[in-house]
């Protein structure tokens, strides 16, 4: 007689964190020139015990993270405080904080992302020129952000084979640059450094780009 065994398997309930996040993710724009950012995150304790965070990891020195506190108790409400630095940063970045609880489970990731903008804006940002072109000099505008005043006083190139002429339109604000190739003989690049300074004092660096090719 011949005895059948039927495995069977019986699925485990994932235990529900606590920890209830207003929002696991904050996306801001930061303001010209403004040197770090702060993000808030806010939770509450719906679960019938305290619960203590164990550890907070950030994925970049950039953002630092911490607690209002260590342990909440039940009904509590709390908040993850970051800081973002902004520093010479532009465009959207994104960076994570990770949460970790004495609950078990997986930790919870939280999602910062920052958009920065620039100072000031070159446009175009880049100027050509053919090989054997005539060697006429080329206009670029350069634009200071709204609400800004930034005082442009230097066009340096970093290549002998081309010269940069500042000229200010409208001081603070507006600026023409004039980009002029030595010779269009044959292929040649440079970048072209925009220095100005802010009215908080902050140097401001802005670059352009010609080529001949």
């Amino acid at each position: 007689m011949s005895h059948a065994f039927v495995a069977c398997c019986v699925l485990l309930p994932q235990v529900a964190q606590a920890l209830d996040w207003e929002s696991r993710s904050r996306e801001l724009r930061v303001a010209p020139l403004q040197t770090e950012v702060e993000v808030v995150f806010h939770f509450v304790n719906r679960g019938a015990a305290p619960v203590l965070i164990r550890d907070i990891q950030t994925n970049c020195d950039c953002l630092e993270a911490a607690p209002d506190r260590k342990t909440y108790l039940p009904g509590e409400r709390g908040t993850i405080k970051a800081l973002f630095t902004v520093g010479d940063r532009l465009g959207m970045y994104e960076r994570s904080i990770t949460v970790t609880t004495d609950e078990g489970g997986e930790p919870v990731r939280l999602a910062v992302r920052v958009d920065v903008p620039a100072a000031a804006e070159v446009l175009p940002r880049t100027v050509e020129w053919k090989v054997n072109d005539p060697p006429a000099g080329r206009t670029v505008e350069l634009v200071v952000s709204p609400g800004l005043a930034i005082q442009f006083s230097q066009a340096a190139v970093t290549s002998a084979d081309f010269s940069a002429r500042l000229v200010p339109v409208e001081e603070g604000r507006r600026y023409q640059v004039v980009i002029t190739p030595q010779s269009t003989a044959a292929p040649a690049s440079a970048a072209v450094r925009l220095r100005g300074k802010a009215r908080t004092g902050q140097d401001i660096v802005i670059s352009a780009y010609a080529y001949v090719r």
